[in-house]
C-alpha cells in the first residue's frame, strides 16, 4: 500500500484504522500489509532544491528517496507502527518501509521525476507478489470531471498529468499488473481495498 504525503495530516487515522481492522481478524484471516511511505512536502522540498540549483539525477533520486524515509519517521512517530527494511521478510500486521537501504543495495529502478514512490510502490509489491494499493487525497483518476471506476493502464497513459506518476502506467502493463486508487480520508475504502473488495475509487487494468 502506497501511502501519498498529501495524506500527512489524515495519516495517522488511516492506519490506526487499519491496525484496528486486521488486529481483530480472526485466524487464518490474516494479512501483512506494507505501507510504502509518499515522499509529500519532503520530497518537494528535494524537489524545488534540484530546480534551484540543477543537481544531477542520481543526487535527486537518493534524496527524494530519503524524503520517503523521513515520512515513514513521521508515520512511526505518529502511530508507534512497526518499521521494517526488508520487503521479503514482514510480518503479519501492519509495517511501515523504510526503503532506503533497500533501494540502495537493490537500484533496478531508473533515477528521474518521472519516477515516484507510486511506481516504487509498484515494484515492491510485484516483488513480493501483494496486491497494490495506492492511498492519496482524491476519489480516483478523473477524467471529463468523472472519477473513473475502471480503466485500463493503457488508457491511463494517454492521458497525461493524473494524480499518478508518469512511469506507473507503463510499469502495470509490462508487468500486467492492477492497482487499486482509493482515497484516504475514508479508512473504511483503503480497508476494503487492501482485502480485495470493490471499492469507490479507480481500479486500474494492467493486462490489456
Amino acid at each position: 500500500m502506497k501511502l501519498g504525503g498529501s495524506l500527512m495530516k489524515h495519516s495517522a487515522s488511516i492506519i490506526t484504522a487499519l491496525e484496528k481492522h486486521f488486529g481483530t481478524c480472526e485466524q487464518g484471516d490474516e494479512h501483512s500489509i506494507l505501507i510504502v511511505p509518499g515522499g509529500g512536502v519532503f520530497a518537494n522540498s528535494v524537489r524545488d532544491i534540484s530546480q534551484k540549483y540543477s543537481i544531477g539525477d542520481d543526487a535527486a533520486h537518493w534524496m527524494a528517496i530519503l524524503s520517503m524515509e523521513q515520512y515513514a519517521y513521521f508515520l512511526v512517530d505518529k502511530t508507534r507502527i512497526n518499521s521494517v527494511e526488508n520487503i521479503y521478510e514482514f510480518p503479519e500486521g501492519v509495517s511501515v518501509l523504510m526503503p532506503y537501504k533497500m533501494l540502495r543495495e537493490t537500484d533496478r529502478l531508473p533515477h528521474s521525476w518521472d519516477i515516484t514512490s507510486d511506481t516504487i510502490g509498484a515494484w515492491i509489491a510485484k516483488e513480493t507478489g501483494s496486491r497494490f494499493v495506492k492511498v492519496t487525497d482524491v476519489d480516483g483518476v478523473i477524467a471529463d470531471d468523472i472519477i473513473q471506476e475502471w480503466m485500463t493502464a493503457l488508457e491511463l497513459s494517454r492521458m497525461g498529468v493524473t494524480c499518478i506518476d508518469s512511469s506507473l502506467a507503463g510499469y502495470l502493463m509490462e508487468n500486467q499488473m492492477d492497482c487499486v486508487v482509493v482515497n484516504g480520508m475514508y479508512p473504511e475504502r483503503v480497508i476494503d481495498a487492501v482485502i480485495g473488495k470493490n471499492v469507490i475509487g479507480t481500479h486500474i487494468k494492467g493486462n490489456i
